[in-house]
């Protein structure tokens, strides 16, 4: 579901491979828990990343709302693909949300 990488002008960074609630569980915070535990002390903070990245296919205008309202950014929109990035600041932020 995760892996590292590096980035030589970022750093460390994790990256969601995969990353998917289906239609029948969505709105129940799945979605929101699981980048909440990604973002947290145990996987991306502790390993000292600077930031996610993660793709989502560009036809999917709900997630790329979903996550940029969240605070991720658009980093690209090649190939028919959104690239999202959640920088440390926002990964602090999920990582300690009620």
């Amino acid at each position: 579901m995760y892996y590292f990488t590096y980035d030589p002008w970022i750093g460390k960074l994790l990256y969601l491979e995969d990353f998917y609630v289906t239609e029948a569980y969505r709105g129940l915070g799945i979605g929101a828990e699981m980048l909440k535990r990604l973002s947290q002390v145990c996987i991306a903070i502790i390993s000292q990343c600077n930031c996610m990245h993660f793709l989502v296919v560009i036809w999917n205008q709900a997630s790329t709302d979903y996550y940029t309202r969240r605070g991720a950014l658009d980093l690209s929109s090649e190939e028919g693909w959104h690239l999202f990035r959640f920088n440390r600041k926002e990964l602090m932020e999920m990582a300690w949300e009620e």
